[in-house]
Formats: C-alpha cells, structure tokens, sequence
C-alpha cells in the first residue's frame, strides 16, 4: 500500500524533534542555573554588599534551585507538548492507513 501524506509524516518528525531539542535545553537550564547560583551565588551576595543594595533572597542556592525547577517543569512540558503533538499526527496517519487497508480487504472480500 502507498504511504501517503508525506508532508504529514514530514510536520510530525520535526514536531518530534523539537520537543527532544525543548527537552535537552529544560535539563541543560536548569542545571546551569543550579550551578550559576551555586557558584557564583556568593559573588553576587558579595557584590550586592559592595554597592550597597540590599541582598535578594533568591540569589542564594535555594533560589537558584526554585528557579532550576521551574524552568524544568515549564520548558519540560512545552517539550513533553511538542513531543506529543508529532506522536498525535502519526497516530492519525496511522488511523487513516488502517481504515484503507481495512477498505481494500473488505472490497476485496465483496468483490472476490
């Protein structure tokens, strides 16, 4: 049987591959702001004393972790969303492949 609807077949893998591209920056964010406020979490307490500013809570590692995980579940869905919009046009490709073999078998089975 000829597969049809290239151009289908084509969205869904590029939907596919956008959500494992979402996916691989939400855990690369998060890590490097973990790491960022870890690391350079001091430095800016201690810049912020230095100007004179008061000191935000949120530059600390607790900060840094709050943040981490909000970018991860956030980008982490949006990639999860992607992903699974790509799943859904092969789905109904494979529906519709399904339903015309489905056709020609009965069609065959009349006919012959």
């Amino acid at each position: 049987m000829s597969k049809k609807f290239g151009i289908l077949r084509f969205i869904g893998t590029i939907y596919k591959i956008i959500g494992v591209i979402l996916g691989v920056i939400a855990v690369l964010a998060a890590l490097g702001v973990c790491l960022g406020s870890f690391l350079g979490g001091a430095a800016l307490s201690d810049l912020s004393q230095a100007l004179g500013t008061q000191n935000i809570g949120f530059l600390g590692p607790i900060g840094g972790i709050i943040t981490g995980l909000a970018i991860l579940i956030g980008v982490g869905i949006a990639a999860i969303s992607q992903y699974a919009i790509g799943e859904a046009i092969f789905l109904f490709i494979a529906v519709e492949e399904n339903t015309r073999a489905t056709a020609a078998f009965l069609q065959r089975q009349l006919n012959g």
